[in-house]
């Protein structure tokens, strides 16, 4: 999820965290309208929160983490993200 960093089952549209998934950080953005947005009221891109990022080079949207706020990164890969869980097979 964009917006609590978890991996458990819910539409990001529908998130109200105030939280992330660990209780650690407050959430960095908000859902308004099905739109990502910065408490200081930027939105940012939902492609860039995507593992393969947005292919749009220029747009009035942000290329910012929706998890912490950072431009290196979407949230699929922020280190405040949930892991995945890993199975061990032998």
């Amino acid at each position: 999820c964009a917006v609590c960093l978890g991996r458990s089952l819910h539409r990001t549209v529908e998130c109200s965290a105030t939280r992330t998934w660990d209780e650690q950080h407050e959430v960095f953005i908000e859902h308004i309208n099905k739109g990502l947005w910065t408490k200081d009221r930027k939105q940012i891109c939902t492609a860039w929160q995507q593992d393969e990022g947005c292919p749009a080079p220029r747009h009035d949207f942000k290329h910012i983490c929706s998890g912490c706020g950072a431009t290196t990164h979407g949230a699929q890969k922020c280190p405040r993200v949930q892991k995945a869980a890993t199975s061990n097979t032998i």
